[in-house]
């Protein structure tokens, strides 16, 4: 029996395994489960109990698989303040000293609060897309000058750093080639 799955698009991406197995502060529901949950899946004896309920770091993919029992608690890399720091000049900003994945774990935010607070994941988005935005050219104009080394960058940026770098050695190989080819052909006539 042929059995298929469906599958998110970057299932198989490992950037995005690792982004989803770092963990998050969020608050579960006090009768959400049951203590020998948080031992046996977070490796937590005894979790913080607070007002909300249980206050557990725990792992993106598992935050996925029971949203409707916890309330994630954004960290300060995504906050409000540093949203607003971002939209206004992303480009000075170190994003590898703040989340190494950053734009993974801001997009499965975006993902994760949807439904939880529309509104904040509607912002987060448009942080993401803007902070991206402001740091493209920089990154290009750095990859396409020839530098070895990007600093200050985070996962994402530093695979468009390294496409862009290899696209630059494929024009610059295909132009050479070329010139060349305008040589020989000067040389038999």
């Amino acid at each position: 029996m042929d059995e298929t799955q469906n599958v998110d698009f970057n299932f198989f991406d490992i950037d995005d395994i690792i982004a989803k197995s770092e963990s998050t502060s969020c608050t579960f529901d006090g009768d959400a489960f049951g203590e020998d949950f948080y031992e046996e899946i977070l490796g937590i004896g005894r979790p913080k109990i607070n007002a909300g309920g249980f206050s557990v770091d725990a792992p993106y993919w598992l935050i996925d698989s029971v949203k409707t029992k916890c309330r994630i608690n954004v960290s300060q890399t995504y906050g409000p303040t540093m949203q607003s720091v971002l939209t206004a000049d992303a480009k000075n900003i170190n994003l590898a000293r703040q989340e190494q994945n950053f734009f993974a774990i801001g997009m499965e935010l975006c993902q994760l609060l949807k439904e939880e607070d529309p509104d904040g994941a509607y912002k987060l988005s448009k942080c993401l897309l803007s902070t991206l935005t402001q740091r493209l050219g920089g990154i290009i104009a750095i990859a396409l000058h020839g530098q070895n080394k990007a600093e200050k960058l985070a996962n994402l940026e530093i695979k468009v750093f390294e496409k862009g770098k290899k696209h630059k050695q494929d024009i610059d190989n295909w132009l050479r080639e070329n010139s060349k080819l305008k040589t020989n052909k000067r040389k038999l006539q």
